[in-house]
């Protein structure tokens, strides 16, 4: 096996920190935050289980962060009633309107990106990124 698939991995991780820092610059909010709140936006509600899942985070990290959002009144979470072991998180009218007041940075950020790149280079991209995130989702639906 040659260094590619390493080094590939690699240079995905790179890129993953460069952007988080960047978005944060550009957009004025971290990523982490941002991508809890879009995700609360798409379920509407959730358990924080299913968002640790869905958003492959750590879900001490995703507690402290819930926290943080609840305190700012952008989120709001209570006890399942049918299972008062779970905590279900939902996004509250501050949290959509800080979503929409940011989109058109986000969606500059992205563009600025992307710019330049030939549309069958973002094709063959996305594809191994789709697989790579199957893969990484796989331990995720086992547990």
């Amino acid at each position: 096996m040659t260094d590619t698939p390493p080094n590939l991995l690699q240079q995905l991780g790179r890129a993953s920190r460069a952007m988080y820092g960047a978005f944060e610059t550009r957009v004025g909010h971290a990523l982490p935050r941002w991508r809890i709140l879009m995700a609360l936006k798409e379920l509407e509600r959730a358990s924080q289980k299913q968002l640790a899942c869905r958003l492959q985070m750590d879900p001490g990290a995703l507690t402290r962060q819930l926290k943080t959002l609840e305190a700012e009144g952008l989120i709001r979470r209570d006890t399942d009633p049918q299972d008062n072991r779970q905590t279900r998180v939902a996004l509250n009218a501050a949290g959509l309107a800080l979503l929409e007041e940011a989109a058109p940075q986000r969606q500059a950020f992205f563009e600025h990106a992307l710019q330049d790149i030939p549309e069958a280079d973002l094709d063959a991209a996305l594809r191994v990124l789709r697989q790579l995130e199957q893969r990484f989702r796989e331990g995720c639906d086992k547990r």
